[in-house]
């Protein structure tokens, strides 16, 4: 009696974990990607990698959160975020929007960009102006705080330069810190080092601003 209960009882387990088995399992929900701004315009070729999958950029498609933006030779691209801040990005030049926190009702926030590669210039938006907002730029010659700012960074002269058309920014290098001003530059060196804070003249600051220009 007891060998046949024992045998029933395996037996119903077997058709249990049998049915577990062919039970069909629902997917995973996809989280839905973050919209963070629209593309404003593009000159030749420009696209958006995000979660190992490309796409190709057009005027007005959107920009999600985590996306890797990249221009191609003799490109541009220039985007808007949500607060209104400007972005625009010249040839073989690759950014990506590593913190974008915006509270519309609060008026604060914080924006984190990474840039790569190229130049890139920026016009601060509601976020930059806000009471308390942080914003910063990663590239890889320096880091630079920015406050009330529109501001040129990008390879000039065989360094990196930096120049301030309006607002304030600390640049944080390897080798050396310094605070621009509306009208001042920098060019920091191969080994890090700025060259300190001049005041550009205009044919240096019409051939950085080239490099972003969309006619």
């Amino acid at each position: 009696m007891i060998c046949m209960r024992l045998r029933a009882a395996s037996a119903g387990l077997a058709l249990a974990l049998g049915a577990l088995a062919v039970a069909p399992v629902a997917p995973a929900r996809a989280e839905e990607p973050r919209s963070i701004g629209l593309v404003d315009k593009v000159q030749g070729a420009a696209d958006a990698v995000s979660a190992g999958r490309m796409r190709d950029l057009a005027g007005q498609d959107p920009i999600w959160f985590g996306d890797r933006l990249r221009t191609g030779e003799d490109s541009r691209l220039a985007v808007q975020l949500d607060d209104e801040t400007r972005l625009t990005l010249g040839e073989k030049a690759t950014l990506t929007v590593d913190r974008f926190v915006y509270n519309p009702e609060r008026g604060a926030g914080t924006l984190a960009l990474k840039v790569a590669r190229g130049a890139f210039l920026f016009v601060g938006g509601k976020v930059e102006a806000a009471q308390g907002a942080r914003v910063s730029i990663t590239t890889a010659s320096a880091t630079l705080g920015v406050r009330g700012t529109t501001v040129w960074g990008g390879p000039l002269d065989g360094g990196f330069g930096v120049f301030v058309a309006e607002g304030r920014v600390t640049v944080r290098a390897r080798r050396g810190t310094v605070t621009l001003t509306r009208g001042q530059g920098t060019l920091i060196d191969g080994n890090g080092r700025p060259d300190g804070v001049t005041t550009w003249g205009q044919p240096r600051i019409q051939r950085a601003l080239a490099t972003v220009a969309i006619p």
